[in-house]
């Protein structure tokens, strides 16, 4: 049996999840699994803890430019902004022996927790300047009263996926504009409306999109029609820089429509965005996530682009939110190979409820939770 970090003379501890991820808000449940082949180590009690940890990181470049001897000289210096969040962290007791030292034996401990439904959704990007992190862990473990030995522990990632917080649904929207151009002569107006097939998606997704285009009043050309996926990342520091970091994901585009007509009910026009990222490697996009430091969210939009100089005018374009929701992990630690003749004395499902008292700071261990489970008898 696993053990990450223990003294192995003494046997070792494994915790594992039923489940690879959850949803902000469920229930998670799993098992401690936990063997003691030599008598003697020091410490009786048998802990779960739980963590939600958030960070990032970014770097800014500038120029500054000083007078050295009457020449005038340029340099780059660049400044380094962090986030440190940890918003969720607590350590209860499992169970306690009734011995100074472990017994040796077999044991199993189930337990099961509710996340709080207001948690932001596991997440992990870095770029050449930035980094960008949400995590979870849960840990099962036993401290030594002796400093002379290690801890024995085993910890495990705890993905979690925000919830939808909306009913999966169509997006309308809609958008007028005089179109002008240069010394702002009038050209008419042009009329756009768009239906996205839904407001949710899971990486790699196609998006539809169906829109009509009343162009019967405007003397410019639509060249083109866009389809856009917008990423917007803000990465905030402990001392409330932010940085947003705005990019376009993935776009497509088709014909548009001349001067004087319409594409409107069966003739409107229609596209397809894949939900893949064309910039990074394997084309996976990250999903939204909301966090304190950390948050990242995505934008699809719809755009009728006008010929000519239309500065003194906006394109036709509609806006709408989307939510892109994580993906289930493809791969899953399952416990590992169990200790020859297992069969353990497995404990009653110990239901867990986190309060105030059982947030965990190191170096305390007072004014935690004591109730502990109890075998099947």
């Amino acid at each position: 049996m696993g053990n990450n970090q223990a003294n192995k003379d003494f046997g070792g501890i494994v915790i594992r999840t039923d489940n690879p991820f959850y949803f902000s808000g469920q229930t998670v449940t799993g098992n401690i699994y936990l063997y003691i082949q030599q008598d003697g180590f020091p410490g009786s009690r048998v802990y779960l803890r739980v963590s939600g940890k958030e960070y990032c990181r970014w770097e800014e470049h500038r120029t500054v430019t000083e007078n050295v001897n009457g020449e005038s000289r340029s340099r780059t210096e660049v400044d380094v902004y962090t986030g440190k969040n940890s918003f969720y962290c607590h350590k209860i007791i499992i169970y306690q022996f009734n011995t100074p030292t472990l017994p040796r034996g077999q044991y199993t401990f189930p337990f099961q927790f509710q996340m709080q439904a207001h948690l932001p959704g596991s997440f992990y990007e870095q770029g050449s300047q930035y980094k960008a992190v949400i995590k979870y862990r849960v840990k099962a473990e036993i401290d030594s009263f002796d400093k002379k030995y290690k801890s024995i522990k085993d910890s495990q990632e705890l993905i979690l996926r925000e919830p939808l917080k909306t009913n999966i649904e169509a997006l309308r929207g809609q958008m007028e504009v005089k179109a002008k151009v240069c010394c702002c002569v009038d050209k008419g107006t042009s009329h756009i409306v768009a239906v996205f097939d839904k407001n949710n998606y899971l990486p790699g997704d196609p998006a539809y999109l169906w829109i009509d285009i009343d162009n019967s009043n405007c003397q410019l050309n639509i060249t083109r029609v866009e389809a856009t996926l917008q990423n917007y990342l803000t990465l905030r520091s402990n001392n409330n820089r932010e940085k947003v970091i705005s990019r376009v994901v993935n776009r497509s585009q088709i014909e548009g429509l001349v001067a004087g007509e319409k594409a409107l009910d069966n003739n409107r026009k229609q596209m397809q965005v894949q939900l893949v990222d064309l910039n990074s490697q394997g084309g996976a996009i990250k999903p939204s996530t909301n966090g304190q430091l950390v948050r990242s969210v995505y934008e699809m939009s719809a755009k009728a682009v006008l010929e000519g100089c239309t500065c003194c005018s906006p394109h036709p374009e509609v806006r709408v939110p989307i939510t892109v929701v994580a993906p289930v992990p493809l791969i899953y630690n399952q416990p590992p190979p169990q200790p020859s003749n297992w069969n353990p004395q497995v404990f009653q499902p110990q239901l867990v409820s986190f309060n105030q008292q059982d947030l965990y700071v190191k170096s305390q261990n007072q004014g935690m939770n004591q109730q502990m489970a109890q075998p099947y008898m």
